[in-house]
């Protein structure tokens, strides 16, 4: 089972993915967390370069392809369940409708760097771009330039977009307490096994 989790920065994907992991973890479930971008390089280039929005784009795409093919495709066909924190819908949200690229140009590229490889549930933590900032800024003292308000008010507005033309997706109200998102992450997943949708 392939689980991701989206949302824009500050909304909690970091926190909830890792909690869902240990949860399996202690069950018995074979279960890999990973996060995106995968290589650390990559990341510190994506938040320090001073890069245009394709620059952006093909940075993501080659550490996506690169951490499909080495970490998420071997370990599920292990038998693992894999959780990832971001994956493609950060690109179509962040590149796509808060940097102004072309959606569909964008879907083509994702498809090719993923080899078509979907998740098989989504969940979309939702929060007003206010209050992420808010959270963010209690949590360390510099923000990112992916971290402003009108950016974020953009991609947020994709994230909610996209949730609807996907199946098994779903969002989430993350602007409660760790309890209250959590047990509804839990509730989405047991709903979906008990019905033998995944």
């Amino acid at each position: 089972m392939f689980i991701v989790f989206e949302g824009i920065d500050g909304s909690g994907k970091t926190t909830l993915s890792l909690e869902l992991y240990k949860f399996l973890t202690r069950r018995g479930i074979k279960t890999l967390w990973t996060k995106e971008p995968y290589s650390q390089e990559v990341r510190e280039l994506l938040l320090k370069g001073n890069l245009d929005p394709w620059g952006e784009t093909f940075l993501f795409l080659g550490d996506r392809s690169y951490h499909v093919k080495t970490l998420i495709e071997p370990k599920l066909k292990e038998g693992f369940s894999v959780i990832s924190d971001r994956y493609y819908l950060s690109t179509l949200a962040y590149q796509g409708y808060g940097r102004g690229l072309d959606l569909n140009e964008l879907e083509k590229l994702n498809l090719k760097a993923t080899g078509g490889l979907e998740p098989d549930i989504t969940f979309i933590l939702d929060i007003e771009p206010k209050k992420a900032l808010q959270r963010i800024k209690k949590s360390r003292e510099t923000k990112t330039r992916f971290e402003e308000f009108s950016f974020l008010s953009r991609v947020r507005e994709g994230f909610l977009k996209l949730a609807q033309k996907r199946k098994n997706t779903f969002i989430v109200d993350a602007d409660r307490s760790f309890y209250a998102v959590f047990g509804q992450v839990l509730e989405i997943l047991d709903r979906l096994l008990t019905s033998k949708i995944l």
